[in-house]
């Protein structure tokens, strides 16, 4: 290599390639159709929200919370590795020519969050505020510049402290950038001007801080490894992971479930994907978060089309998500020792599905009867479990 430039080329290159190529396993076909589903249904209840929003609805404070958090949160992406400790050490007076391409690009990977957040929130404060279009325009590009000098903080910080204390900094920034947002989006723009200013000062302190300061590599390269091991733990969900291993836990508090399967030959494999499930942190999570979701959207959204459309979405996620986690190939399964080729492993991952999401149909029902809305609530019934059966009998298809 020439230059740690070009070392930040090159690896940048080696890490999109490797992000890309999980990619492919997480946005499938069947995702694509769920978040066109859910996407859909929370774009038509929140345009027919809009049109009637209460007069009094907290939308500045809502934006200001929104934006602080996601600009506030801006961990330099560094990309940097164990070895880097000591092979980057000789060459420490040179490493901007490394952290400069890394904080441009820790910048622009994290700006699709607050795009799409101002997008969304742009119908909401015309409908509130009828902003003028000068503030419209003007606060989409102070928000870049903010996020900007957000990375730029954190990362100064991260480096004159060794990663202590990172949470005061970044509450000290949310604040400064909530309490901005929120005077600008009421249009009192005097006061919203002094914590900008602030934030010019804060900003100045903690480059100050970190002048001259030894590099922590320590700290930089374990927050890039727990990035990297936190987007592995998510593409588990969806495919064989080999830099991680897939946490087991007992659950002995559900043991009581296992009791329930009769015994005999012909349940052998119903039991044991049934532990398989339980005690798969993996599996046992998805469900239980789509389910929460479901009951959650049930309960929140007020359009029965969207609720039907939103419920159906994430029936299919979860029925072909947990079909295809129990069904992968393992090194080792408890029936390879006592094979049982009368009776079928696939089948018994059918019931089992369907047993759960009867439970996600009925848990779902019991919000919206709780909501007094039982006419509803059997749609909503219905279609978790048509969606299911009809997921189930296209992925044995396709098996």
């Amino acid at each position: 290599m020439k230059n740690l430039h070009e070392v930040w080329d090159n690896r940048l290159q080696k890490y999109m390639r490797e992000v890309q190529n999980y990619l492919k396993y997480i946005v499938t076909g069947h995702i694509a159709v769920v978040l066109l589903f859910a996407i859909g249904a929370a774009g038509y209840a929140y345009s027919e929200w809009v049109q009637n929003v209460p007069p009094d609805f907290p939308g500045a404070w809502l934006m200001a919370f929104v934006f602080a958090l996601l600009l506030a949160f801006s961990a330099p992406f560094t990309l940097l590795k164990e070895a880097d400790m000591v092979y980057f050490l000789p060459l420490e007076s040179k490493l901007e020519e490394f952290l400069k391409p890394a904080l441009k690009w820790s910048f622009f990977s994290q700006l699709y969050l607050p795009v799409i957040a101002f997008i969304v929130s742009l119908p909401m404060a015309n409908a509130l505020y009828g902003l003028p279009s000068s503030l419209l325009i003007g606060l989409p590009i102070l928000l870049l510049l903010i996020k900007w000098w957000n990375i730029q903080t954190e990362f100064s910080f991260r480096k004159a402290k060794a990663g202590r204390d990172a949470w005061l900094d970044r509450l000290v920034r949310f604040v400064l950038v909530l309490l901005f947002v929120y005077f600008y989006v009421i249009g009192n723009l005097l006061i919203a001007v002094l914590f900008l200013f602030a934030m010019i000062v804060y900003g100045r302190w903690v480059k100050g801080q970190a002048a001259g300061k030894a590099f922590a590599y320590e700290h930089f390269i374990r927050l890039e490894e727990n990035r990297m091991l936190r987007f592995y733990q998510f593409a588990n969900y969806f495919t064989d992971v080999p830099h991680i291993k897939g946490k087991v836990k007992e659950r002995a508090w559900l043991n009581w479930i296992y009791s329930l399967v009769k015994a005999g030959p012909q349940n052998a494999h119903f039991y044991l994907i049934l532990r398989t499930f339980i005690r798969s942190d993996e599996l046992f999570y998805l469900w239980i978060r789509l389910t929460a979701i479901s009951m959650a959207g049930a309960w929140l959204i007020p359009f029965p089309v969207a609720i039907a459309i939103f419920i159906a979405a994430l029936a299919f996620a979860s029925s072909i998500q947990i079909w295809q986690g129990l069904n992968q190939k393992q090194h080792f399964r408890m029936d390879n020792l006592f094979p049982l080729t009368a009776f079928s492993r696939e089948q018994a991952v059918g019931k089992l599905v369907l047993i759960l999401q009867s439970i996600q149909a009925v848990l779902v029902a019991i919000v919206l009867l709780i909501a007094g809305e039982p006419a509803i609530a059997l749609i909503a019934f219905a279609a978790v479990l048509v969606v299911s059966f009809i997921t189930l009998a296209f992925a044995k298809k396709k098996k």
